[in-house]
């Protein structure tokens, strides 16, 4: 579960670089592995300056919803919601502002302990990786990534199904 909220967070915060957007969405592929096991995820995200929306697609069916520090977890697979308060998002705006170029695409970013490195192409976040906690290597891929489109509000309200169990 603390993957998911530092993954949110690094996301969240790391377009806050561009403040050009008003909205940013993309496909994704979040590779977590270990010297045991390595599960890909899939699916898309769409945020904005304080609200996202996470639909995570395979392996799991889930969707994440965030508005400002507030989260609701759906995981259709449990029939169970969760809704919580994010305490402590990472503020990679800071650290990135003073990120250090590696190379022509690819800058290191550290914060509380933990090295990010940024992979660009063409000016976009094209790759995300970094060790978590667990010991885990994190790596997450943008595709399709599209910035500034009509997006419904209505998208960012949890739909929660009557017979799912809400744990708060």
């Amino acid at each position: 579960m603390k993957v998911i909220f530092i993954l949110l967070g690094l996301i969240i915060k790391i377009f806050a670089l561009d403040l050009s957007f008003e909205n940013f969405s993309s496909d994704f592929i979040q590779s977590i592995e270990n010297k045991k096991t390595k599960i890909n995820y899939t699916g898309h995200f769409i945020i904005t300056h304080n609200k996202a929306l996470w639909n995570y697609q395979n392996p799991m069916h889930k969707d994440i919803f965030i508005d400002n520090n507030k989260i609701t977890i759906i995981e259709y697979d449990l029939e169970q919601v969760i809704i919580s308060k994010l305490e402590r998002i990472p503020n990679l705006n800071e650290i990135f502002k003073n990120a250090k170029k590696i190379n022509q695409n690819t800058y290191e970013a550290k914060y509380e302990n933990t090295t990010y490195i940024l992979n660009l192409k063409e000016n976009q976040v094209e790759n995300i990786s970094y060790k978590d906690e667990f010991d885990n290597n994190v790596n997450i891929k943008l595709l399709n990534q599209k910035r500034n489109t009509h997006i419904d509000e209505n998208l960012f309200i949890p739909k929660i199904p009557k017979n799912f169990d809400i744990v708060s």
